[in-house]
This record gives structure tokens, C-alpha cells and sequence, in this order.
């Protein structure tokens, strides 16, 4: 059943490729005919995987492009597709009939609710836990039952990478002694001494229940904490950013190598830094590593700066129904010291379901926006008036709000206002109009 699986999988990836289509149907198909195909490939011999809410892509992206650059044949799902069906696929494309994957390394991304399939057959070397939040309400249900499910899938023999900044992500070695390696950024310019957001996973310390102390903040709850009542602390980190420098896109590394950012936002950071230590620890050399990385171009599926006349325009690509991903450009656009317009749309809420729920808009923080000079809100697309609705609970007048139905509909008020700066936080189905729309010059 094994090569017959293979075989037509192949056979289905061939047809995919003449009619220039990809998808996860020949994996689909493959497990079809064979439940158990997954057991039956061949691996290489090193493998990282990477879960979490959000920076799957980017992390995992990162990991590969370091590889290939030395030199390594690297097995990844480029093309995102984490599910079981679309991990099949990957690897029935790079096998022989035989199921033999030919690689040197195998990365991959999983989908946080998948990794109790995945992990059973394909157990990697390192996994890298980005973050645990609130995402996709309908679909996830609470974040602590992703992290239960992450939890119960990783094998003893895992090698965890996790951000020490994130106290929920120790939960991970409360119970079980996972090996693992912790990252951490130091205190910046960017830190702040008292908390700005409300709606937050974690408050409370995970072992006594009594309140987490910090003595700074980077973002929502990362920053360095200790419990007010017992031993639960930010851990001792092997691995620390020690600058971030937003204006020239890098950060630097133990005070040691200054590395360059796909982006001036901190989920570029982190994401950075989990994918430099992931390969240090797999034993690549660190100055090659640091070159690599170097080489990268911007990340434009995620962020895009272009200046329209005499306004700088900001377009940031945001997961919809992650409250952490908006509230990440929220303090993007913080950072900005002048007049602001702030655009929030998307076409659909959701490619995977019909739910509609909007649940998610009332864990953002938009209230943070009342105090850093923004003049006007633009709410666009099909839920444009449910989006005004919670920028006005927020507390912004309604003569600041501005309903439009269709992305180009903006452009006469965006020409006309006189903002310094244009914040367009966005869903990916709304990145490339609004590209579009802005791109007389630019800017990276």
C-alpha cells in the first residue's frame, strides 16, 4: 500500500504542477489509501519543527533559508500548508517510490492543533514553541487547550526552544523536565514600566496562583517577571538580544553580532532570534549563521513601508482573530511621534469556517490609539461598521471614525487628510489592495 500511496501521490503532485495548482490533495489522497503512510517515510536524519499561535512561517522560513545557504538540501513546507494533508505532501515530494525522503534536514511548521497527529510519526530533533494566545475562537476554543495539545504530542527526546520573556511557555517544564533552551530580550528603549494591555493570557503565576510581578514590559506579558508568592521566574536565558536598533532593522546578539531584522517590529525579533539559536544548537557555526540571516530580504508578505506625497505609509499584515497580532502593530504605531490615520479592514474573517465571530476584535487593545495622536480611523470592508462599533467603545469620537466599503474607496480621504503617518492594519486579503493603492514610491 505504501508505494501505490506514493505513486499516485506523486502522480497527483505532476498534474498540480502542469496545471500550475498546489494544494494538499496528494497528501489527502495518499493517506487515503495508505492511514499509516506518515510512519512509513524514511527521514532525514535532523529534524526542526515549529508551533504556536503566530510566527510559525516567518520562524520556520528563517530556519531553511539558513540551511540552503550553506549548502544543506532542506526539506520545507514553503508553501505554509501545516495540516496533516499538506505535511503528506511535502514529504511525497521529496521521497523516492520507496518513501526514502532525500534531504540533509527537514523543517517544517506545524499547526498547533495538528502536532498530536504529526509528532507520533515525524518526533523532531528541536521544536520551537513560538507563543501560545488567543487565536481563532471558533477553531481553538481557549489557548490552554492548544497548549494541553502541544503538550501531550511533544516526545521526551525534543529539544524545546522557547522565549523566557513568556511566562506561559514555561508551563511547558512545570510538569515534565523537557530539555530545553531559552531565549530572552534584554531591558531596551522599547521596554515600559507599566502595563499597557488588559486583555492578557497570563496574569497570574502558574504554580500558586498569586499575581506576577514585572520589572518591565517588552509587550502584553513578555517582559521580566517574577511570582509575587513563590519561585516561578523569568528563567536564566543561554541566548540574549542585548540591542534593538528599529531604525537600521537589526538587533544584536549576547553583545556580540549584530544581525539584521526583516522588519522593525518586535515579533521580528523574536522570530529572528528563536531561528539563530535554533541553528546554533544544531551546531552551525554561528558567524554563518549571523551571514545568512544578513542576506535576507524583507519579509513584504508581512510589511511594507512606501511614502504617498508627503505621508509615510505602513502596511502591516495581521492575522485576523489573534488579538496579539493587532495589538503588535498597535504598538508599532505607538512608537510614531505625529499625526496619524489608522486603517482596520479585511474581505473575510475566516478562510476555514462560516462562524463569523467577531468575538476576537473586544481582546484588542485599540484603546491604547485614544493617546498617540491619531485623527482619523478608516473601518473597511464587509464588517466596517462592526469594526466602528469597537473603536467607538474604545473611546474615540465618532466625527474620528470613517466607514468605507471597498479598499480603493480610501484613497480621495487618504489624499486629502493631513496625517504624517498611515497605519494600515490589515488581514492578508486586504495587503495586496492596499499595495496597490499605495505604491507611488517604495520605501524597502
Amino acid at each position: 500500500m505504501k508505494i501505490l500511496a506514493v505513486l499516485i501521490g506523486k502522480l497527483i503532485i505532476l498534474a498540480g504542477k502542469i496545471l500550475k495548482r498546489g494544494s494538499s490533495l496528494p497528501g489527502k489522497i495518499a493517506l487515503k489509501i495508505d492511514k499509516n503512510l506518515l510512519n512509513k517515510f524514511k527521514l532525514p536524519k535532523n529534524i526542526i519543527a515549529v508551533t504556536g499561535s503566530s510566527g510559525k512561517g516567518s520562524t520556520s522560513s528563517i530556519i531553511a533559508h539558513v540551511y540552503k545557504s550553506m549548502g544543506y538540501k532542506v526539506i520545507h513546507n514553503y508553501s505554509g500548508a501545516n495540516l496533516t494533508a499538506g505535511i503528506t505532501t511535502m514529504l511525497l515530494e521529496n521521497c523516492n517510490l520507496k518513501g526514502n525522503v532525500s534531504g540533509d534536514v527537514l523543517i517544517f511548521e506545524v499547526d498547533e492543533r495538528y502536532a498530536k497527529y504529526i509528532f507520533p510519526y515525524i518526533k523532531p530533533d528541536e521544536l520551537i514553541v513560538t507563543n501560545i494566545t488567543r487565536d481563532q475562537p471558533p477553531r481553538q476554543g481557549h489557548f490552554d487547550l492548544v497548549y494541553e495539545d502541544i503538550k501531550s504530542a511533544i516526545p521526551k527526546s525534543t529539544h524545546l526552544i522557547l522565549n523566557g520573556d513568556d511566562p506561559y511557555l514555561l508551563k511547558f517544564n512545570l510538569e515534565n523536565e523537557y530539555k530545553t533552551t531559552y531565549f530572552s530580550l534584554d531591558k531596551t528603549d522599547y521596554s515600559y514600566i507599566e502595563n499597557k494591555f488588559k486583555n492578557l493570557n497570563i496574569e497570574y503565576c502558574p504554580k500558586c496562583n498569586k499575581k506576577l510581578k514585572y520589572e518591565y514590559y517588552h509587550f502584553e506579558t513578555l517582559g521580566m517577571y517574577k511570582c509575587s508568592n513563590c519561585d516561578f521566574r523569568h528563567p536564566d536565558s543561554e541566548f540574549h538580544i542585548t540591542n534593538i536598533d528599529y531604525e537600521n532593522y537589526q538587533m544584536t546578539i549576547n553583545n556580540k553580532y549584530t544581525v539584521k531584522l526583516q522588519y522593525d517590529m518586535l515579533y521580528s525579533v523574536y522570530n529572528t532570534m528563536s531561528a539563530y539559536v535554533a541553528t546554533s544548537i544544531m551546531g552551525l557555526d554561528e558567524k554563518e549563521i549571523v551571514k545568512s540571516i544578513n542576506e535576507l530580504n524583507s519579509n513584504n508578505k508581512i510589511y511594507n513601508h512606501y511614502t504617498y506625497g508627503n505621508k509615510d505609509v505602513y502596511i502591516l499584515n495581521n492575522k485576523n482573530e489573534n488579538s496579539t497580532t493587532f495589538n503588535q502593530s498597535i504598538l508599532f504605531a505607538e512608537r510614531f511621534k505625529g499625526t496619524k490615520t489608522v486603517i482596520i479592514g479585511w474581505k473575510e474573517i475566516s478562510r476555514r469556517y462560516e462562524f463569523n465571530d467577531l468575538s476576537w476584535l473586544y481582546d484588542i487593545d485599540f484603546e491604547i490609539l485614544k493617546n498617540c495622536e491619531v485623527d482619523n480611523i478608516l473601518c473597511v470592508g464587509p464588517n466596517a461598521k462592526d469594526i466602528s462599533v469597537r473603536i467607538e467603545l474604545a473611546g474615540f469620537d465618532k466625527d474620528k471614525i470613517h466607514l468605507f466599503e471597498e479598499p480603493l474607496s480610501v484613497k480621495d480621504f487618504i489624499s486629502k487628510c493631513k496625517s504624517k503617518y498611515i497605519f494600515n492594519i490589515l488581514n492578508f486579503d486586504y495587503v495586496e489592495p492596499f499595495k496597490n493603492l499605495f505604491n507611488e514610491e517604495a520605501s524597502i
